[in-house]
């Protein structure tokens, strides 16, 4: 319990302190962040029941917290009040990621839902009010199938623990195929998935980064552990479902992204993609190696898709810049931004030494040793395509000189710097050692 309660308590106490202190309230964050993790490093976890830290929760949960830790670093006085937020979804990701219960999986899973709407309720705007209404209807309509196939799972099981859950008969297939409509919603797996496209580009970018890194990594992690047991009983149709999905989710998302002006657009898209590139590991259930591939997925998108999203809220927010036309010549008026920027975005796109390479080829060998060889050729093929708009993008950056009159330098401030480098310097550790993801996914 202690790394829930030092979250949710730092989460109470920081409001105190937004009016002049923010740099206090920050360093309360930091140090609750900070120690969360330690605990959970020295293999303390939730010591209740139904609730277990094992060796891969361990390495999921220390990442999660890092990575918000630094996405709070980046915070200026317009995102005080993502603070508390934050620590807030930190708690609850520690607690979904733990739970072995599928009642307290649906429960923890409408927690993060209602913090994610308040996170999009950062509105200071009329664009931002646009996303956060359409995130949270979408997010009403996915509460409303999870909790009637939940509602119709609980009459036909006499247990709710993972390993013992009921998975057999028609019906169990018909509760568990709605839930899994309301839990794609939250994926963003297409055709759920208009709502991110529009949500993500038009709420706070710094609030977008934990919508579509943490909270979706951390919902397709603790999805898998709950529905591992109806996958493994339904081998051909857990093939054709989430095979089906994969290839349409990322597909859309790829294509979808080649034509879009507004870098946010662009983005959004992508993570789209990277949703149909997760859901690869459901696919290959039957292989040893599904688990460690959607972890190591979900790691190395985290690092990326946070860094990217916070790059996009500095410069927006220092220069306003939104489209690609804006972002031309970066390189001259922000290098760092720019070196931040186009490292993530290779990452994302697969080059190798980088995490993004080295978690695709995870999880497409689990498919290959699934013997899903059609898959995964079409994964790749859709990994080459995303070459096209991440490369274009850093084409506008080092190769297109900046509009007239646009020239003036973009600062980075400290904190800012020091989120980037923990996400930059995680980007590049899990594209090196994949020691750690391999030992506390398989014992190796």
């Amino acid at each position: 319990m202690g790394s829930l309660i030092i979250l949710i308590g730092a989460g109470l106490l920081v409001p105190l302190f937004f009016k002049g202190h923010m740099i206090i309230a920050k360093y309360i964050a930091a140090a609750a962040f900070a120690a969360a993790a330690f605990n959970v490093y020295m293999g303390n976890g939730i010591d209740l029941p139904y609730f277990v830290l094992t060796p891969d929760t361990q390495l999921m949960e220390i990442v999660v917290l890092i990575v918000l830790a630094a996405t709070m670093m980046t915070f200026s006085g317009f995102e005080r009040p993502l603070i508390p937020q934050t620590l807030f979804v930190g708690a609850a990701s520690l607690a979904i990621l733990e739970t072995n219960n599928f009642l307290m999986y649906i429960v923890l899973f409408e927690v993060i839902a209602i913090i994610s709407y308040v996170l999009a309720a950062n509105i200071r705007s009329k664009l931002n009010a646009e996303g956060a209404i359409k995130m949270f209807i979408a997010g009403a309509t996915a509460s409303g199938f999870i909790l009637l196939g939940f509602a119709m799972f609980s009459m036909i099981t006499p247990t709710f623990n993972y390993s013992e859950i009921s998975v057999h008969g028609n019906f169990a297939l018909v509760a568990f195929g709605i839930m899994l409509a309301g839990i794609f919603y939250k994926m963003t797996v297409v055709p759920m998935h208009g709502w991110a496209a529009d949500t993500y580009a038009q709420v706070n970018h710094a609030a977008a980064a934990i919508l579509s890194a943490t909270i979706k990594v951390v919902i397709a992690v603790a999805t898998f552990k709950a529905f591992y047991l109806f996958m493994a009983a339904y081998p051909t149709t857990t093939v054709w479902l989430f095979g089906f999905f994969a290839i349409i989710t990322m597909t859309l998302g790829n294509f979808m992204a080649l034509f879009q002006k507004k870098i946010a657009k662009i983005l959004s898209f992508s993570s789209i993609a990277h949703a149909g590139y997760m859901l690869l590991p459901f696919a290959a259930v039957a292989s040893m190696y599904s688990y460690t591939g959607l972890i190591y997925l979900g790691i190395a998108y985290v690092f990326m898709q946070t860094s990217v999203f916070l790059i996009l809220n500095d410069l927006r927010r220092e220069a306003h810049i939104k489209t690609l036309e804006d972002i031309k010549g970066l390189y001259k008026k922000s290098p760092l931004h720019a070196l931040f920027f186009t490292i993530q975005l290779l990452s994302l796109a697969g080059i190798p030494l980088l995490a993004g390479f080295i978690s695709k080829a995870v999880a497409f060998y689990a498919g290959v040793d699934a013997g899903l060889w059609p898959l995964i050729l079409i994964a790749a093929l859709n990994s080459a395509l995303s070459l096209g708009y991440y490369l274009w993008v850093i084409k506008h950056i080092y190769f297109d000189e900046p509009v007239a009159g646009t020239h003036a330098k973009i600062t980075m401030t400290p904190g800012s710097l020091v989120g980037q480098l923990i996400l930059l310097a995680g980007t590049i550790y899990f594209g090196i050692f994949a020691a750690p993801v391999f030992s506390t996914t398989l014992g190796l």
